[in-house]
């Protein structure tokens, strides 16, 4: 009876503090869940974040709070600007950083390496369906994560601090060779980018995947087979180059809103909180 007794103690005291730390909670969780794939895999899995977040929030919030991530997730009625700003800024940043690295002196693809665009489509679609690949790491980090942080910090405080966190969550693909140094700018830049990104759509975690996903197959599928050596370095410096100028027109344009707690930004994410 005293061992059921501490068992019930302990679980309670488990509770209390992932309660009173979610973040604390989330972050190594995320990395544990992520990385524990590395041995079986080669390569964390995109997932992790995202049941880290499913955890946490059933320990909190239970299955309302569960049950509103999952609202995000699926949150498409939103203007079609931002649907526009999803897809289409990855592709252009990648087409234009890779004919900027040409006009630099990087090697120009053959015939044969472009016309492996065909495949964009349908890899598109495994990467936003399949719950193993990057996307899938946006409802953790754009929605657990940036939804904590913002109930405390500016958007671009919390944006820094969730850029910060991936960076780190991307440590085995650095150390292995997987991505190159410079993704560590792109990783924070793009990360003001897809605060933004969710926050003026209204808490629309489903277009941080639309443009994950775009970005994962436009350049990661596409664009770095289309370089390699020190042109690849190039490329992929002039790409964390054009975004980390775009993060600095957002921060321009979002202006005081995304310098303090964003109270009536996320007046329009709360409805779709709180619908549960």
């Amino acid at each position: 009876m005293s061992g059921l007794v501490q068992g019930v103690r302990q679980r309670n005291s488990v509770r209390q503090f992932v309660n009173d730390h979610p973040m604390v909670t989330f972050v190594p969780l995320a990395y544990v869940v992520s990385w524990m794939t590395i041995p079986f895999l080669g390569d964390p899995i995109g997932t992790g974040p995202f049941l880290a977040a499913v955890i946490v929030l059933s320990m909190t919030k239970g299955w309302a709070g569960v049950k509103s991530l999952g609202r995000q997730m699926i949150h498409w009625r939103v203007k079609w600007r931002w649907y526009a700003l999803a897809i289409l800024l990855p592709v252009v940043t990648a087409v234009l950083s890779s004919a900027i690295a040409v006009a630099l002196g990087a090697d120009t693809p053959t015939a044969g390496q472009l016309a492996a665009w065909v495949e964009i489509p349908i890899n598109f679609v495994i990467f936003l369906l399949i719950p193993l690949t990057g996307p899938w790491e946006e409802p953790g980090f754009r929605g657990f994560a940036l939804n904590r942080l913002t109930e405390t910090r500016s958007v671009f405080m919390s944006a820094l601090v969730i850029g910060a966190i991936h960076v780190f969550w991307h440590t085995p693909l650095f150390l292995k060779g997987s991505i190159p140094a410079s993704d560590v700018v792109w990783i924070v830049a793009a990360s003001i980018v897809f605060a933004f990104l969710v926050i003026r759509s209204g808490g629309s975690v489903l277009l941080a995947m639309l443009m994950h996903a775009t970005n994962n197959v436009v350049t990661g599928e596409y664009v770095s087979t289309l370089f390699s050596g020190d042109d690849a370095v190039l490329q992929g410096w002039v790409r964390a180059t054009m975004w980390s100028v775009i993060a600095i027109v957002v921060v321009l344009v979002a202006g005081r809103s995304f310098a303090t707690r964003p109270q009536s930004e996320l007046s329009a994410v709360e409805p779709v909180l709180a619908s549960v």
